[in-house]
C-alpha cells in the first residue's frame, strides 16, 4: 500500500504523505514455491499485517502449502526487501516400477563332470529342470500408482504409474489370480530364453531312430535311449538328449543338446549348448557353448566357447570357428593335419546389430509423430477444450511415447554394447594346456599365425601388432 511524499501546499502549509509496505509476490519453480519480497514503509508507513497479505496471495490464486507460521513472522517481526518461501506445492511421486523373480535355475553349467582318472562322466549332466504343473515359476511385483503433485495455485501436476514388467509368458505357463506369480500348466521341463518363460514336454523314443520310428519333431524335448541312424532327421523346440551314437544323421534343437556317445558325418545344428562325448567327420553350428571329450576332423562353428575336456582332450583336423575362446589339451597332431583354428564375432550379435539399426530409425519416426499429436492436444487442453474423447487420445498417446521412448532408450544402450563387443571380440583366447602342432593355424581377429613346430602350453592373444604369445602354467 503506498501514500505519498511530503509536498508544499503552499508557502505556509506542509502536508506529510506517508508510504506504506509494498507486497511483491512471485511464483517460481514451475509452481511449486511462491515467494514474497516486502519494500518497507517510508515517512511512518504501516507495516506488513496479516490481512494485507492474505489479500495479496489470495488475488494470485495462491491457496495450498500456506506458511501461516512465517506469514505471522513476517507481520511480528519484518523482513524488507528478502525473498521469503510463504507457500510450497507437493511435488509429484512417480510410481514404483513392477519386478519379479524367477524360481528355477537360468543358466545351467553343463560342463561334464571330470573323474580322478582323467575319463569325464557324460551321464550324470543334471542339465534339466522338472516342474509340476501349478509349481510356481516366477514371482511378480505390480508397478505402483504414482502420487500426484500440487502447485502452490492448486492445480494438480500428474505423476507416473510404474513401468510393468515384460511380458514373461511363454509356452505353458499362466499368470495366477492376482497377477503375483507365474505358474506351470503341464508336467515338463521349463527353462528361459528370449526373455520368455516356458515348459516344454518331452518326448522319448525308448529304441533308436530308424525306420521303425521315422523323422522326429518335436515341439518341446526330446530323449533318444537308442542311437540315431544314418539318414533319419530329430528336430526339436526344446532339448535334444541322445543315449547312444549320431551316425551320418542331422540334429536340430531350439535349445541344449547332449549326446551322452558321439556323433560320426552328422550335422547338428543348437540354438543353446551342446555336449558331446565326441566329434568326427561333422558339421557343428552351436550358439552357446560347445564342450567334447575330443573333435576330430570337423566344421565347428560356435556363438561362444569351445573347450574339449578329459584325458583325450584334442582337436584334430577341420576347422573350428569360436566367437570366444577354443580350449584343448592338444591342437593339431604329430602328422601334421592341417587344423584351423578361428575366434571371431557370432552371427547372431550381427544379425541382432542390424535389426537394431533399422529398429531404431523407425521408431524415431513413430515418437516424432507422437510429440506432434501430444503438442496439439495439450494446447486444447491449455484453452479448456479438450474433450473426453480427446484427453482419452492424450492419456493413451503419452503411454505410448513413453513405452516407445523406454524401447529407443534401451535399443541404444543395446546396440553400444553390440557395437563395442564387436570391437573387443578379437581379445578372445586360444588356451592349450599341451602341445600345438605343425600344421596348425590360428585366427584372432585380422591377425593370423601358422605353426611350423611343436609348441607347448601356449595361450594365443590378439594383440594390434599380431597374436602375441602366452604361457599356460
Amino acid at each position: 500500500m503506498r501514500g505519498g511524499k511530503a509536498v508544499n501546499k503552499s508557502d505556509n502549509e506542509l502536508v506529510e504523505q506517508h508510504v506504506d509496505f509494498v507486497i511483491k509476490i512471485s511464483i517460481l519453480n514451475k509452481g511449486l514455491q511462491a515467494i514474497i519480497n516486502i519494500e518497507p514503509p517510508r515517512d511512518g508507513g504501516m507495516p506488513p499485517n496479516l490481512d494485507s497479505i492474505r489479500a495479496k496471495l489470495d488475488a494470485m490464486n495462491i491457496k495450498y502449502g500456506i506458511n501461516e507460521k512465517t506469514i505471522r513472522g513476517i507481520c511480528n517481526n519484518p523482513v524488507y526487501n528478502r525473498d521469503i518461501v510463504i507457500a510450497e506445492g507437493a511435488r509429484p511421486v512417480n510410481g514404483k516400477d513392477g519386478s519379479y523373480k524367477i524360481l528355477f535355475q537360468t543358466d545351467r553349467d553343463m560342463k561334464p563332470k571330470e573323474r580322478e582318472d582323467g575319463t569325464v562322466d557324460f551321464h550324470d549332466l543334471e542339465i534339466v529342470e522338472n516342474v509340476k504343473k501349478g509349481q510356481v515359476l516366477c514371482t511378480i511385483e505390480q508397478p505402483t500408482e504414482g502420487i500426484p503433485g500440487m502447485t502452490v495455485t492448486g492445480d494438480k501436476i500428474s505423476s507416473l504409474k510404474g513401468k510393468s514388467i515384460p511380458n514373461l509368458l511363454g509356452k505353458n505357463t499362466k499368470y495366477n489370480d492376482d497377477k503375483t506369480a507365474i505358474l506351470s500348466t503341464i508336467d515338463g521341463q521349463v527353462y528361459f530364453t528370449q526373455n520368455r518363460i516356458f515348459v516344454n514336454e518331452t518326448l522319448v523314443i525308448h529304441q533308436d531312430v530308424d525306420n521303425s520310428t521315422g523323422h522326429i519333431k518335436a515341439i518341446g524335448n526330446v530323449i533318444i535311449n537308442g542311437a540315431v541312424l544314418p539318414g533319419f532327421i530329430v528336430e526339436a523346440e526344446g532339448n535334444i538328449e541322445v543315449k547312444g551314437n549320431v551316425n551320418s544323421a542331422t540334429l536340430k534343437a531350439g535349445g541344449n543338446i547332449v549326446l551322452r556317445n558321439g556323433a560320426v558325418g552328422s550335422k547338428i545344428y543348437c540354438e543353446g549348448d551342446l555336449t558331446i562325448k565326441f566329434v568326427e567327420n561333422s558339421n557343428i553350428f552351436v550358439k552357446g557353448d560347445m564342450k567334447a571329450a575330443y573333435i576330430m576332423n570337423s566344421n565347428i562353428k560356435c556363438g561362444k566357447t569351445v573347450q574339449t575336456v578329459g584325458s583325450i582332450s584334442k582337436i584334430v583336423g577341420g576347422i573350428c570357428i569360436a566367437g570366444e575362446n577354443i580350449v584343448a589339451r592338444t591342437i593339431g597332431s604329430v602328422a601334421a593335419v592341417k587344423t584351423h583354428l578361428e575366434l571371431g564375432t557370432d552371427s547372431t550379435i550381427i544379425e541382432r546389430q542390424q535389426e537394431l539399426l533399422k529398429e531404431l530409425p523407425e521408431l524415431d519416426t513413430k515418437i516424432k509423430s507422437l510429440q506432434s499429436l501430444i503438442s496439439l492436444l495439450q494446447q486444447y487442453q491449455a484453452a479448456n477444450r479438450l474433450t473426453p474423447e480427446k484427453k482419452q487420445i492424450l492419456d493413451n498417446a503419452l503411454s505410448t511415447y513413453r513405452h516407445i521412448n523406454a524401447s529407443i532408450i534401451d535399443g541404444k544402450q543395446e546396440l553400444e554394447k553390440i557395437t563395442e563387443s564387436i570391437k573387443s571380440k578379437g581379445y578372445g583366447r586360444i588356451v592349450c594346456s599341451g602341445t600345438i602342432y605343425p600344421g596348425t593355424t590360428a585366427k584372432i581377429g585380422s591377425m593370423k599365425m601358422k605353426f611350423s613346430e611343436p609348441m607347448l602350453r601356449k595361450s594365443l592373444y590378439y594383440t594390434e601388432e599380431g597374436i602375441a604369445i602366452g604361457t599356460v602354467k
